[in-house]
């Protein structure tokens, strides 16, 4: 295998070769280079120093590769590389490592592994050594064991790159790594090279770069340093006085900084996430040094995104674990079904209906596989409704939102023109007579509601099992025409129960100081007849039952499944309870009561059929 590499796969490149190569390949101003593979060390040690690197023994380790040196078939290959090199692009350059760790997401072993820069030609095979031995230093055995990683078994490759005899330099993050800001580039510029910047020995300007290429901001530093090409050195760099007309002279015209910029983005749309890249100006011409991801945006929000509220405080009694992409298609197709019906029976002009149609599409969402409401999409549809600022302290209550939402955002979500307000007017007259129309005829939409269900329920003909695929999705699209798209009763049951268990927490609050809300609940509950109350009901006599037979509650406790079923078959009392919470179950879930006062605690799951 050939020690030097301009291209392959991470494990043998490293962080930083790796991602100069996909840079190179995707033409983006990169010094010429090559990688000098871990492959070159395995050849380099001797039997001794191999021993002492499978101790893991740090002072075994540093004691064997003292010594260390490329064996000569390495030498040559690397020689040759650095001619070839030197031949079209000058005659110093940078060496650096690119460990398989380094750079990464979750580790950037910055300032841990060594650097030469300005070397010439004949010391390259040297300044390599002295890499691979910085790969296993007190430091780095010390930084890998703070972080959970074993200690080192090989070197890291080594990165030779022409030299970049800066101008100017510095470091640009494609995003803002402290606001948050991702349509934001932030740049830091130093006169020089940039390790007076890495450092920390020089100040540095700082430009803040809007998408558009608009400075938005920038802050001169007084820069009394520089750091460039000093002869005899060990890292070949050294600080240096700078001129005082040029201490605060900006690092970067508007133009360059704007150039910086979009070299960070160029580097981001290439790696798929926001990048920290290391960039050099020289002779007017940019370069991009090296590019890592931004650590730190992985948990930070966007500040200038759209605001969402994701809360699963009521919705997770429907969707009480992972949910699979299916199931959650279908239940945000329903939200949006029946909550479009819901706003037509109240005469919701069709306008504001169509105007509102991201809304109806988006109030619910998937995040790690479980189901939230989008909270703010659900204002939005309550301010289409007369009576916005009161009806959405009723929906909090409903909906079990420990947190009121903040007045200030309450009052953006309602959009409307003057122009507007004063046309809604007059349809507000045909929203309060559907709602005193709607109240008056509930029991009957009840009855309605309930024959179509018990119709639906019917055992089909011929039955499921026995249906073809083209026949399930007739009976599929049949169940969806008599239930879903006719869910007037629930949803107007739903919506007076809200507001009228809403007036009754105000008017106790009221009246009767009833400050945390306990005596309107203690008014309405304990009265029998709640379907949703019924299946923990009928769980509490099952095990009344079984209780009453040792027997039978040992082999529902320890039985295998099959010795389960058997006795439940068996025992007819027990099966019968069994039976029917089945039936008391699925009805609870559709959650219905016919009555213009429901009697139930507040916080529930808005109106829907059961998924699952």
């Amino acid at each position: 295998m050939s020690c030097v590499a301009r291209n392959g796969p991470i494990r043998d490149l490293g962080g930083k070769a790796f991602a100069l190569a996909r840079l190179d390949a995707a033409e983006l101003p990169i010094p010429e280079w090559f990688a000098v593979t871990p492959v070159s060390f395995a050849r380099s040690v001797t039997v001794e120093q191999q021993r002492a690197l499978a101790s893991g023994q740090i002072e075994s380790v540093q004691d064997a590769l003292t010594h260390l040196e490329a064996a000569a078939d390495v030498c040559a290959e690397i020689d040759a590389a650095v001619r070839n090199l030197a031949a079209h692009c000058g005659a110093r350059f940078a060496v650096r490592s690119s460990a398989v760790d380094e750079d990464g997401a979750e580790s950037s072993f910055a300032g841990q592994l060594a650097s030469y820069l300005f070397v010439d030609a004949d010391s390259v095979v040297r300044r390599v050594a002295d890499v691979w031995r910085s790969g296993f230093s007190e430091r780095i055995f010390e930084y890998r064991r703070q972080r959970g990683m074993t200690a080192p078994l090989g070197a890291p490759a080594v990165l030779v790159q022409r030299m970049i005899d800066a101008d100017a330099s510095g470091v640009a993050f494609s995003a803002d790594p402290v606001s948050g800001r991702r349509g934001l580039a932030v740049i830091s510029a130093v006169h020089g090279i940039g390790t007076a910047l890495v450092g920390g020995e020089g100040d540095a300007d700082v430009y803040e770069v809007d998408r558009t290429g608009r400075i938005e901001r920038q802050t001169i530093a007084h820069k009394q340093l520089r750091h460039g090409f000093a002869a005899g050195t060990e890292e070949g760099v050294s600080a240096q006085s700078v001129q005082a007309d040029e201490m605060d002279r900006p690092a970067l015209s508007s133009a360059h900084a704007t150039a910086v910029a979009a070299l960070a983005r160029r580097a981001a749309v290439e790696f798929g996430q926001p990048q920290d890249i290391e960039w050099a100006i020289e002779d007017g011409s940019l370069y991009l040094l090296q590019s890592r991801p931004i650590t730190t945006l992985r948990n930070l929000p966007d500040p200038d995104g759209a605001l969402n509220i994701w809360d699963n405080s009521n919705i997770t009694e429907s969707y009480n674990g992972v949910t699979s992409p299916l199931t959650f298609s279908f239940a945000r197709s329903v939200y949006e079904g029946v909550y479009r019906q819901f706003c037509a029976i109240l005469r919701v002009p069709q306008r504001k209906i169509e105007a509102n149609d991201l809304t109806f599409r988006c109030m619910l969402g998937l995040i790690q596989g479980r189901i939230y409401y989008n909270l703010l999409n659900w204002y939005r549809v309550l301010a289409l409704l007369p009576g916005f600022t009161v009806n959405r302290r009723f929906m909090e209550q409903m909906m079990g939102v420990r947190e009121s939402l903040p007045d200030e955002i309450a009052a953006g979500l309602d959009k409307a023109t003057a122009r507007q307000r004063f046309a809604d007017i007059f349809s507000l007259t045909g929203m309060i007579l559907a709602l005193v129309k709607n109240l008056l005829t509930l029991d009957g939409q009840v009855k309605r509601f309930y024959a179509r269900l018990h119709q639906a329920l019917q055992e089909p003909d011929p039955p499921l099992t026995e249906m073809r695929l083209d026949e399930l999705m007739a009976h599929y699209s049949a169940l969806e025409e008599k239930l879903l798209t006719h869910w007037d009763a629930p949803l107007i049951n739903d919506f007076f129960a809200m507001i009228f268990h809403g007036t009754l927490r105000k008017l106790a609050q009221k009246w009767c100081e009833d400050t945390n809300g306990m005596l309107a609940n203690d008014a309405i509950r304990g009265q029998g007849g709640m379907i949703s109350a019924e299946p923990a009901a009928r769980v509490t006599e099952m095990a009344s039952i079984a209780a009453n037979d040792t027997g039978f509650t040992e082999a529902l406790c320890q039985a295998p499944l099959e010795e389960i079923l058997r006795a439940v078959r068996d025992h007819s009392e027990f099966r019968a309870k069994c039976t029917k919470i089945h039936s008391c179950c699925y009805a609870a879930s559709v959650n219905l009561r016919a009555h213009r006062f429901p009697r139930r605690e507040p916080r529930r799951t808005p109106m829907l059929p059961p998924t699952r």
